[in-house]
């Protein structure tokens, strides 16, 4: 190979890479001048008037589970105050009563009995004539009772 060969060769080589060049410039002047539709006055107001029902919609949204997590606080602070009740009403009424003393003492103590014998809460409502959220307030109320017990006993 001598040198007048690849001195061809590189110019043969710019004259194609020079015609690939001209050749993408015009297809992309082509491209570029192709009409793009453009977005009508109505199209564009329907968009507007999608945007603002999507935004009426999420602020309706916004403000009903606003209202849905205020009732959950609400009601979780009556739970809180009617489980204080009931534990203060279980511990006065503890020291004053004698066995038998009261029907609803029995059925306090009836709840506690059955689900030491491994009944369900179910099984436990249906039996005593109780609703379920009241067997399981009464045995949350017995656990936290036995937790206070045992961590006043543990304290020196």
């Amino acid at each position: 190979m001598t040198v007048e060969f690849m001195l061809g060769l590189q110019i043969v080589a710019d004259i194609a890479l020079c015609i690939v060049i001209i050749f993408l410039i015009r297809v992309v002047n082509r491209e570029k001048k192709k009409s793009h539709p453009e977005i009508s006055a109505e199209g564009f107001s329907e968009f507007r008037k999608l945007i603002e029902d999507s935004r009426r919609s999420t602020d309706y949204l916004f403000q009903a589970l606003n209202e849905v997590k205020e009732m959950g606080y609400a009601l979780n602070e009556k739970e809180r105050r009617l489980r204080t009740l009931i534990i203060e009403e279980s511990d006065a009424g503890s020291e004053d009563r004698k066995p038998g003393d009261s029907s609803r003492g029995k059925k306090y103590e009836d709840v506690i009995k059955m689900a030491g014998q491994g009944l369900t809460e179910r099984e436990i409502a249906d039996t005593l004539n109780l609703t379920e959220g009241e067997v399981s307030l009464i045995l949350d109320i017995h656990r936290k009772k036995n937790e206070n017990s045992h961590s006043h006993n543990s304290i020196p």
